[in-house]
């Protein structure tokens, strides 16, 4: 039953391009037994704002997990807009900060509402939504990048070392699984380039391209997973899992994230209390006004 609905839709729908749901890692750190496609186990607590999107009607949360999320404020999370096909809000709940599906005993929240972007097509154009919760979370929320930083950090990000989490489709040198307990894998973002060449499609400016040519990448049941970059000297949400390859056959390759930069207007219009990246200059003057 775990993840059904999306396989049977990636089959029929989508023979050589799957709506990802997958996972990350960070390079280096691999364990003697690789998970998730070059992933790893994460730290309990470390991605706080981490969310499971699950089904209502199914008790274990384990087998409810069909995508995943990032909260963005105390009653919102960010996912992509494919993981809401077909569904209305009584049909998802969300579980925020957990870690082991299989174990975690914090609330699993109702959704209130879905607002997903109004020019959505399928997962390959503005492929985002947001999910009103119906009581806040305690959990902390994630920043936002909004294209600018005090940093300098280009919006392209290019180069840049991102990390994924989720609870999608994970490997190891003998089977292939879905892990209860929250993976991680780090993916440089690449030209687009490579994922044009990969995909037969052009990416739009609102989508990046991240992953490595084999080896490392997300997979099914990630869909909405959060990709992160440092920022700042704060973990900061740049991307949302949107699709890719089919991991299985192509043993990980580059996939198709939304950007969450090119949607500061539409998130900032339904979440005035999401918190997004400034430059310096924003905050110089009240230093100004510190040193008088």
């Amino acid at each position: 039953m775990k993840k059904l609905i999306l396989i049977l839709w990636m089959f029929f729908a989508a023979p050589n391009v799957w709506a990802v749901d997958q996972l990350v890692e960070s390079p280096g750190l691999y364990p003697a037994a690789p998970q998730i496609i070059g992933g790893f186990d994460a730290t309990p607590g470390a991605w706080p704002w981490m969310t499971a999107i699950v089904y209502a009607d199914e008790s274990d949360l384990f087998m409810a997990q069909f995508c995943g999320g990032a909260l963005i404020a105390a009653n919102w999370v960010l996912t992509a807009g494919h993981c809401v096909d077909g569904l209305v809000a009584a049909d998802i709940q969300v579980a925020v900060g957990a870690h082991d599906l299989e174990t975690f005993s914090g609330p699993r929240i109702q959704v209130k509402n879905i607002v997903r972007h109004p020019n959505y097509v399928n997962f390959k154009a503005n492929d985002l939504a947001l999910l009103e919760l119906s009581v806040p979370s305690g959990q902390q929320p994630v920043i936002l990048f909004s294209g600018a930083s005090r940093q300098g950090i280009e919006v392209s990000l290019i180069s840049r070392m991102t990390t994924l989490t989720g609870w999608g489709l994970a490997d190891t040198p003998t089977t292939w699984y879905y892990p209860s307990i929250l993976q991680q894998v780090d993916l440089p973002v690449v030209a687009d380039a490579n994922c044009n060449d990969t995909f037969g499609e052009t990416l739009l400016s609102s989508q990046l391209c991240a992953g490595y040519p084999i080896a490392k990448d997300a997979c099914t049941g990630d869909s909405g997973d959060p990709m992160m970059l440092m920022i700042d000297g704060q973990w900061t949400h740049v991307g949302i899992v949107s699709y890719g390859a089919d991991c299985r056959q192509s043993e990980g390759i580059y996939g198709v994230y939304t950007r969450s930069s090119a949607f500061v207007d539409f998130i900032r219009q339904n979440v005035p209390a999401a918190q997004f990246t400034e430059t310096a200059s924003r905050a110089l003057p009240w230093l100004m006004l510190l040193l008088r």
